[in-house]
């Protein structure tokens, strides 16, 4: 019972973030959103329709993408300080994007930049586990060694490319939800929607996994083939986000901790409520974007960090023994 009113609750915060969305910004709407339904012509229907609703849509997307990534990261390599941008999804999601815009192939938001993003996600995620150590947080420090490496390799290319507007990339460092478009959107939706539903099937493996490799062998299931699982959909979830609206800090560590709060540690039953919850704080986290300096624009990445690193900070003073890594 208790479950189902916090997602009652979720859903409902959810829609009213989602209607806010649509009315609010920086030019003012003369009419209400229920009126401006099936129009599409005059300046509100376009605001509407072309611009608030898919960067609103975008940041449903993104916002559950990155939960669910923080969660699968944090279970699959059973420490809760993993999260994407840690283990080199999140620059390797960069790099492949920048080489594929910068060599000519392909354009931004195109189907191309996404699936060049997703393998080079999966190849630089799959490089820090194999070249870790395996105890202690090895791995944190190999992805961040990683990720440096493959962040220096993206802003060579930036550096070198003759392709005109590269440069304008750099929003990447702190994330936008204003280069979205309908367009966008409907091209980065199908790939989170395969890694949404191999991050569910994967989870309910997590839970056994989470005991150690040898009780999970023991107990029936291949540690292997669950780490690849988790990755590739880990992949699918990074790559299409960060290919269109870039880095968001704090989202993916900070879901799974809150999530933990609410209803426990287990991977199947919480994996929901941290799309929900990651979809909530970045729609918040893009009002706050765009409300707060009008008519300037803030980087969503820096808003979301104010508020990530304070909550952080708040989560580890009041549940410090969860935080202790297990090897």
């Amino acid at each position: 019972m208790k479950r189902a009113w916090l997602y009652l609750l979720m859903t409902s915060i959810l829609l009213g973030l989602f209607f806010l969305s649509l009315q609010v910004g920086v030019v003012h709407l003369h009419s209400s959103i229920w009126d401006l339904i099936g129009k599409h012509d005059g300046v509100d229907a376009a605001t509407v329709w072309e611009v608030r609703f898919p960067r609103a849509m975008g940041a449903v997307i993104a916002g559950a993408a990155l939960g669910i990534a923080g969660a699968l990261s944090q279970g699959i390599f059973r420490n809760p300080l993993a999260e994407p941008a840690l283990i080199g999804l999140t620059s390797g999601s960069i790099l492949g994007t920048i080489a594929v815009i910068s060599s000519g192939m392909a354009a931004f938001g195109s189907r191309t930049n996404v699936e060049s993003a997703i393998l080079f996600a999966a190849l630089s995620a799959f490089l820090v586990y194999w070249i870790s150590p395996s105890k202690g947080f090895g791995f944190l420090i190999t992805g961040i060694a990683i990720s440096a490496i493959l962040i220096a390799i993206s802003g060579l290319l930036i550096s070198i490319s003759a392709r005109p507007g590269i440069q304008s990339l750099s929003f990447w460092n702190f994330g936008s939800l204003s280069l979205l478009s309908s367009h966008t959107v409907r091209v980065i939706a199908p790939f989170c929607e395969f890694g949404f539903i191999l991050a569910l099937f994967v989870s309910r493996r997590l839970d056994i996994y989470s005991l150690g490799e040898s009780s999970a062998h023991y107990l029936g299931q291949n540690p292997k083939r669950t780490r690849a699982l988790a990755i590739i959909a880990l992949a699918f979830l990074i790559g299409p986000v960060v290919s269109a609206v870039g880095t968001i800090a704090f989202v993916g560590l900070l879901v799974p901790h809150i999530v933990r709060l609410l209803v426990g540690p287990g991977h199947r039953k919480a994996l929901t409520y941290n799309a929900f919850v990651g979809a909530i704080l970045l729609l918040i986290a893009d009002l706050l974007a765009r409300m707060l300096f009008q008519p300037h624009e803030i980087p969503l990445g820096l808003i979301t960090s104010i508020i990530g690193a304070p909550a952080l900070i708040i989560l580890l003073r009041v549940k410090n023994s969860q935080w202790v890594a297990h090897d």
